[in-house]
């Protein structure tokens, strides 16, 4: 097997362990990772609209519409209107922002547990690289390579 075989392969396991280990912590909250990461964009945004959600995790946007339709359902989103009267700005109800809170620190606490092996400039390292991988799969869809 090639190096980069390896790499991918390795890369492609770690996320899904780490995707199966959020899973977890989010299961008590009736939540999985692809429901967390709509409300970790709506956080980081202070509100946003479900196109936003949609270019910023890159998925289609009908895929984002379910996560929405089962988030409100849950009760932790609101709708707003905004200037447009086509779009609806989303941005977490009070029980979201508590789940939130919530659920973050778990997975904080989780995240520390997994860098314990690792000292400090590996994690570094590690960081610096997974941003530069991530930057240039962007360059390399939107075709702007240098």
């Amino acid at each position: 097997m090639s190096p980069q075989l390896k790499f991918r392969a390795s890369l492609l396991r770690c996320a899904r362990l780490m995707s199966d280990e959020i899973n977890t912590i989010l299961l008590p909250h009736q939540l999985n990772y692809s429901l967390w990461q709509v409300l970790y964009v709506i956080q980081l945004k202070q509100g946003c609209t479900s196109i936003d959600i949609a270019e910023y995790l890159n998925v289609s946007k009908p895929s984002i519409a379910k996560r929405i339709h089962a988030l409100m359902r849950l009760e932790v989103l609101e709708q707003v209107d905004t200037e447009d009267k086509r779009q609806k700005k989303l941005i977490l109800s009070a029980k979201g922002v508590e789940v939130f809170q919530i659920c973050s620190e778990k997975m904080d606490v989780f995240e520390q547990q997994l860098l314990l092996p690792l000292d400090q400039n590996s994690k570094t390292c590690t960081l610096d690289t997974l941003h530069t991988l991530m930057e240039h799969l962007q360059e390399l869809k939107t075709g702007t390579q240098s």
